[in-house]
């Protein structure tokens, strides 16, 4: 009996490194590979300029999990960008899952800030979102989330997935080897690491960029009155 039992532990052990999953108590990455693929959602409904910091291609995924994700966006990844006067059409998530997950809401974000300096307040924000889709680990399934937020200097976009008692539903697709952007994650406070608005690479030591972008488009110049007024009222109101 002794004897299946190691074989069973000493399989795991196998399973385990294979797929170079790597979890703590409060994190989650799913280890380096260069044999990752992108797949889209489909959706496709995004207008304007599609824009990255990654190289198109990923080597890991992150993610945080249980106690340390906590209101109002402990846990939350983003990206930052500097494009001047813009309207960020659209968030664009490239996500990855070693599994079936249960129904989770994530809130969609667009920060002040990010390029220098930490991201800081709330310019926009979607919440509840739940049809968030994600590829099976090496896949990473691109996700375009409409946001319509006008910004007028370097901004973050990024998210905040709700699951403080629950292991990762799914992954944040990362760049490891790529030419490097403005990767940030906001931490908890009292779990070891620096809190706040912190590179990735404070947990996870290789991030360059995160699996995040944006689709934009040139501010209307004049602005359309009544329409995009009343957008700019919409989203400064459901800022938190």
């Amino acid at each position: 009996m002794w004897r299946s039992i190691s074989a069973v532990l000493l399989g795991l052990i196998v399973v385990c490194g294979a797929t170079g999953l790597s979890m703590a108590g409060d994190f989650s990455s799913l280890g380096y590979r260069e044999d990752t693929v992108i797949q889209s959602d489909g959706r496709d409904e995004c207008v304007g300029a599609l824009v990255y910091n990654h190289d198109y291609s990923f080597e890991n995924g992150y993610c945080w999990q249980y106690g340390v994700v906590a209101p109002p966006y402990y846990g939350a990844f983003a990206e930052g960008f500097d494009l001047g006067a813009a309207t960020v059409e659209c968030g664009v998530y490239w996500l990855t899952a070693i599994d079936w997950y249960p129904y989770r809401q994530t809130d969609v974000y667009v920060w002040n800030g990010g390029v220098h300096g930490p991201p800081a307040g709330v310019l926009c924000m979607i919440p509840g979102i739940s049809d968030l889709q994600a590829g099976f680990w090496p896949s990473c399934l691109e996700n375009d989330i409409e946001i319509g937020c006008c910004v007028g200097g370097d901004f973050a976009v990024g998210y905040w997935g709700d699951w403080p008692d629950a292991g990762c539903p799914y992954y944040c697709c990362a760049d490891e080897n790529g030419p490097g952007g403005h990767p940030w994650t906001c931490i908890a406070r009292g779990i070891g690491y620096p809190s706040g608005w912190r590179h990735p690479n404070v947990v996870f030591s290789e991030c360059v960029s995160m699996g995040i972008g944006v689709t934009v488009t040139e501010v209307p110049s004049p602005p359309e009155s009544e329409t995009w007024g009343a957008l700019k009222t919409f989203f400064r109101g459901a800022g938190r």
